[in-house]
């Protein structure tokens, strides 16, 4: 006789997750590329994607296009119009449940009609996480949240937005090109170019996508960048430079083009004299003082910068990494060896033992032309402390 292993529904809800169908998971990523198109036009609000499903035929779509426009679900359901009775939504994100330049949009949705509203991340504004699903619930909509690569691939979408609404910070991703033996330069420090073309060409896609390239003034007196887009189209980021104590060469790059692309340096301390001369060829100058590195970081943050591909070298990547200011590590790993003694990736102290390593989540690996791209999101430990050595 077979054994019989039928659960009832509330045993099930309390021993197993809840499992989405092929249909929910295809629809899902639907909703994400159309949150993809926002990327730009919605900052610095968070990108969403929005769908209307009737009977298996999509019947409204949305994304976000920018603060005081519709929220996604509302594009999605005014598009759907009737249709949308009985229907199911999915939306990138919670829907939010508070008044701000637009209605609440968990209003909007009960009102609509729909039985069903798939979620794929819970908002991160305090104001919102958790609230806006259960407003569905009490209003008699089944939701539910999606499980597997779906809900890492929102939470990464809105990962700026997140940051910034749990911590007053932006996002940060430390971008760096590495030989086969770790180094990012030569013995002479010098590194170009250690990245074939296709990565280089990413990275300037990269740079148009984000509110701001960060570098440190060491590599600004070393390697004079530009930190424009140029490879594919886009806009250029704004342009900032982290020093202590404010030396950035007045014949540089960026402050000779200062008056035409934002440049902005965060520094500690500066000479009078000095900062005048960088103001007066266009550069913003903020002074942080005592509060250093972080308290510039809000700043950018507060000005809607919240995106932001750091560039920089192994000193700043040690200092903004034993600060847990990182957020994701995206590494080239081009097939050359360079040799003991050239600048390492990141200037810390070694760990003593390897579960005192940061680590990385989220991890995803792909071939860029003729180098190794692994991208991830940073777990912090406290262990990594930076070198007492270089500026």
């Amino acid at each position: 006789m077979r054994e019989d292993r039928s659960l009832t529904v509330a045993t099930l809800e309390h021993t197993v997750p809840r499992v989405f169908s092929l249909d929910d998971r295809a629809y899902m990523q639907e909703a994400l590329d159309l949150a993809e198109r926002g990327r730009r036009e919605a900052h610095p609000n968070p990108r969403v994607g929005a769908l209307v499903v009737a009977d298996g035929d999509v019947v409204g779509r949305g994304w976000h296009r920018g603060p005081g426009t519709p929220h996604a679900e509302i594009v999605a359901l005014d598009e759907a119009g009737v249709r949308a009775r009985g229907a199911t939504l999915y939306s990138t994100l919670e829907p939010c449940c508070t008044q701000g330049c637009t209605p609440p949009c968990t209003e909007a949705v009960a009102a609509s009609g729909v039985a069903r509203v798939v979620v794929g991340v819970r908002d991160p504004n305090p104001a919102v996480d958790g609230r806006g699903l259960a407003a569905l619930r009490d209003a008699g909509i089944d939701v539910v949240t999606v499980e597997g690569q779906t809900d890492l691939r929102a939470a990464r979408l809105i990962e700026p937005f997140g940051r910034y609404m749990r911590d007053g910070l932006p996002a940060i991703t430390y971008k760096v090109a590495v030989s086969l033996d770790g180094k990012v330069a030569g013995g002479s420090g010098q590194a170009r170019w250690l990245s074939g073309e296709e990565s280089r060409r990413l990275v300037h896609a990269w740079r148009a996508a984000a509110d701001a390239v960060l570098v440190g003034a060491g590599t600004v007196r070393r390697d004079d960048p530009s930190l424009t887009v140029r490879a594919v189209e886009g806009p250029d980021p704004v342009r900032v430079v982290a020093s202590r104590d404010g030396d950035l060469p007045l014949g540089c790059r960026l402050v000779t083009t200062a008056a035409t692309t934002p440049t902005i340096l965060l520094t500690e301390r500066i000479d009078g004299t000095a900062e005048a001369a960088l103001r007066e060829r266009g550069v913003e100058v903020v002074v942080t003082g005592t509060a250093g590195l972080s308290a510039g970081l809000a700043t950018l943050a507060q000005r809607g910068l919240l995106d932001i591909l750091m560039e920089g070298g192994p000193t700043l990547a040690g200092n903004l990494l034993s600060e847990g200011l990182v957020q994701r590590l995206a590494v080239f790993v081009t097939p050359l060896l360079i040799g003991r003694g050239a600048p390492d990736a990141v200037a810390t102290a070694a760990v003593d033992v390897i579960d005192d390593a940061l680590r990385l989540d989220d991890v995803q690996w792909r071939v860029v032309g003729r180098d190794a791209l692994v991208e991830g999101r940073l777990v912090q430990s406290a262990a990594c402390r930076p070198r007492e050595e270089g500026r």
